[in-house]
């Protein structure tokens, strides 16, 4: 068993040169098992996102993103670049409420949840609010956003979270009948 484990660890931390890699269900089963803390840990986003919404005339309320304007319109525009550095706000159920932004709190949160992925296994990949990885408007700031972007956003993490883990097996005997 004590094998095995060492063995899962080191094809996870040297399957690639990167110093990050993709927070999947097995990794999270690990993390808890060993009563890593989840707000000590630093994630990142593996893709760019973009939202966008349109503002109306009276609406001059933007805390968040910039403002452009679009064939006369006004467009607040929020950009999420690709490994942008994000800490954990929230943990509730299987969701990780994760903020890109220093200071911010549960509404300038993003959810990610296990979303079944390539080889049968669960990646950490951006939801909505209710948990649905196929949607095309995301909360944000308080605001509804639409979202522009071709690819998955999914969590990753530095591979250095597991420097200090320390995995106690047993290996069991046997029992015979005497």
């Amino acid at each position: 068993m004590k094998k095995l484990v060492f063995l899962l660890l080191s094809v996870i931390l040297l399957s690639s040169c990167s110093e990050k890699t993709q927070l999947t269900g097995s990794l999270m089963t690990l993390i808890k098992e060993n009563q890593l803390p989840l707000d000590k840990i630093q994630f990142y986003n593996d893709n760019a996102l973009f939202l966008e919404r349109e503002l109306n005339a009276s609406d001059a309320n933007v805390k968040s993103g910039k403002i452009t304007i679009v064939n006369g319109k006004s467009i607040n525009r929020v950009s999420l670049e690709q490994e942008t550095p994000g800490v954990l706000v929230k943990e509730t159920k299987d969701q990780l409420l994760i903020s890109f932004e220093a200071g911010a709190g549960e509404e300038k949160s993003l959810h990610f949840a296990p979303v079944l992925g390539e080889r049968g296994e669960y990646y950490y990949q951006l939801v909505d609010e209710s948990g649905s990885p196929t949607f095309s408007r995301l909360m944000y700031d308080g605001n509804k956003y639409l979202l522009y972007n071709k690819k998955k956003v999914r969590l990753l993490i530095m591979k250095s979270s597991f420097s200090g883990l320390k995995v106690s097996s047993k290996r069991m005997r046997g029992n015979r009948i005497k």
